[in-house]
């Protein structure tokens, strides 16, 4: 009881002072941070990172580290593009974007496995892959004298308002359904703490990591479908530089993991979503250019928050 009163008091104090952080904020931007328009503005612009950070909490939750899922997001968003430039019914063109994810995220999760390779190694290779086969379909387009896939009318709606609201209030209760309130979820957090004990407690740890991953993957699958119904195009990336749609992500997770000491861990990583995109936002209204300085702090914002969530780890973090 008492320990319960203690975590309730603890989540007013968090609340308090976000609210306050937000006030005075407002204040500093001249009284345009709280204003409703912009309020949507944000909600709209973290639905895609938010999607993608729920399936980094799937991943990190198993006690995984893949930084692929940027790639396999845009792979999805190129499906998306396919079906919708096809004529398919948005139905199907969301679950063709889900398979892929699912497909890259079984994929992954089973190498990690089997193949006995440390995952943040693997999870690199994989990128790569996934960007050769999106930037091999976009090269293909363009010695055929077509530019990169782009949606429209119908395809575009679920990336608008108010379809996008709904969705983000969807994908956070059926993510917190899965994680908190299902076998699959129990298991994949019992086997990230602990695989030995896991296994005692008679878990088949291998088939509740692979399991994980088509949750993630499912995740980062209908990310890409939103990416592309909300931006209406997505461009190809090589090189490894689809890691970089993956840091407001994984700063959300960080930020999050901070917060679940007082909050649900699956209510805390759309917070933290909301509040990167609304630092962001502040640097805007404050005229920081977009581009470096604001990747600059981007970067000093995943230190930190890395600190916040592991503070009180003695051990070496993976």
């Amino acid at each position: 009881m008492k320990s319960a009163k203690k975590n309730n008091l603890s989540t007013v104090k968090v609340i308090i002072l976000v609210v306050a952080v937000l006030i005075v904020l407002h204040f500093i931007t001249g009284g345009k941070l709280l204003m409703p328009s912009n309020i949507l503005n944000l909600l709209s612009s973290m639905t895609v990172p938010a999607i993608m950070a729920i399936g980094f909490a799937f991943v990190f939750g198993s006690n995984v580290t893949d930084l692929s899922p940027g790639s396999m997001v845009i792979l999805a968003a190129t499906v998306a593009g396919i079906a919708g430039e096809a004529g398919l019914p948005v139905p199907v063109m969301v679950i063709l974007s889900i398979l892929t994810g699912i497909v890259c995220g079984g994929l992954n999760f089973s190498i990690f496995r089997f193949a006995k390779i440390p995952p943040w190694i693997a999870g690199l290779g994989m990128t790569m892959v996934y960007e050769a086969i999106a930037g091999y379909y976009q090269s293909i387009r363009v010695s055929n004298g077509k530019s990169v896939v782009t949606l429209s009318g119908k395809y575009t709606a679920l990336g608008s308002v108010p379809y996008i609201y709904v969705i983000l209030a969807v994908v956070i209760a059926a993510a917190y359904i899965i994680y908190n309130h299902t076998t699959a979820g129990i298991n994949l957090r019992a086997a990230g703490c602990n695989e030995q004990v896991a296994g005692v407690m008679g878990i088949n740890v291998t088939k509740s990591l692979i399991v994980c991953g088509l949750i993630a993957g499912a995740f980062f699958g209908f990310a890409g479908c939103m990416k592309e119904s909300y931006a209406q195009f997505t461009n190809p990336q090589t090189g490894l530089s689809s890691l970089s749609t993956t840091f407001q992500p994984l700063a959300a997770v960080l930020l999050g993991k901070a917060l679940s000491k007082n909050i649900n861990y699956m209510i805390a990583v759309p917070i933290g979503s909301f509040l990167i995109i609304l630092i962001f936002n502040v640097l805007t209204l404050l005229g920081v250019p977009s581009g470096t300085f604001q990747e600059a702090c981007l970067g000093l914002v995943v230190v930190l928050f890395g600190m916040l969530a592991q503070r009180g780890t003695k051990e070496v973090v993976k």
